[in-house]
């Protein structure tokens, strides 16, 4: 990119600022609340690591699932904080054990009769979800989990990849998440963990600090199809802070035969031609 190029404003490069990874981690009977979730912890100046955004239901059953578990994992991994919402299933279990073995800070929440709401609870208020009370109570005390449960067998984690790609191109992006995880990358799926501003659930400057946020806890940023104004940005902040950048090309428009093929910078493709100055 051109640093000397006239100078290029988007919101995300101005909002960038020092905020809490959360993950969210909750059973799959509240799959339903899995956008006021996100919300309610944008709201509270945090960025979510949500897993039911971030994947869907397991990308609808197109990759491994051991790919998705070490996929989770590494959220959990990679988070500051876990918040759990609603009673500990089997693999809320497994993610409080992963927190607890970080000394990560645990905070848990119920889902007010209000939809989108949230009381905090104390740890005693917990209810369980399947779950045996002596298996609970052996993760609260400090036991050690991996011999009971598989997702706890697998001990590495993915790097980080930060897709970037034009809203144009929204519908592609449960293709692209599973481009970057077959490559054993975690994606941080912009369009899959807040879809179109998550619906206008919480104020757009929201989206776009919990994006910029994303962008610095990436490891690598890779484009899919035109680069617009936003991806841009996001290219531009990437390199600010010393990312590796990846451009690629969709090649076939049909959802059954797509493919990604990897180019070079001076093969991308602009929305708006105006943007070449800014490259």
């Amino acid at each position: 990119m051109k640093k000397n190029a006239a100078k290029f404003t988007h919101p995300e490069l101005d909002e960038r600022r020092k905020s809490k990874l959360v993950f969210a981690s909750y059973t799959k009977k509240l799959f339903y609340l899995r956008f006021q979730i996100s919300g309610f912890i944008l709201l509270a100046d945090a960025t979510p690591f949500n897993p039911y955004m971030n994947f869907e239901y397991n990308l609808s059953g197109t990759v491994d699932k051991k790919l998705i578990r070490v996929g989770n994992n590494t959220m959990v991994e990679k988070s500051d904080e876990l918040w759990v919402f609603g009673p500990v299933s089997d693999g809320v279990l497994v993610e409080v054990f992963m927190a607890k073995r970080r000394g990560m800070p645990i905070r848990f929440f119920e889902p007010h009769e209000d939809i989108g709401k949230f009381r905090e609870k104390t740890i005693g208020e917990v209810a369980l979800e399947d779950v045996s009370a002596w298996m609970w109570e052996c993760v609260l005390s400090g036991g050690n989990l991996e011999r009971w449960h598989p997702r706890l067998r697998f001990k590495s984690t993915y790097p980080i990849v930060y897709p970037a790609y034009s809203k144009r191109n929204f519908y592609w992006q449960m293709h692209i998440s599973k481009f970057c995880i077959e490559k054993n990358y975690l994606p941080l799926n912009p369009f899959m963990l807040f879809r179109y501003f998550l619906s206008d659930l919480v104020p757009r400057k929201k989206i776009y600090q919990a994006n910029a946020k994303l962008v610095e806890a990436c490891d690598e940023l890779w484009t899919f199809g035109e680069v617009s104004n936003g991806v841009l940005a996001e290219m531009k902040l990437a390199q600010n802070l010393g990312k590796k950048i990846i451009h690629y090309k969709i090649t076939d428009p049909k959802p059954e035969y797509v493919k990604f093929r990897q180019i070079q910078s001076d093969k991308i493709v602009l929305e708006e031609e105006y943007l070449r100055a800014h490259l």
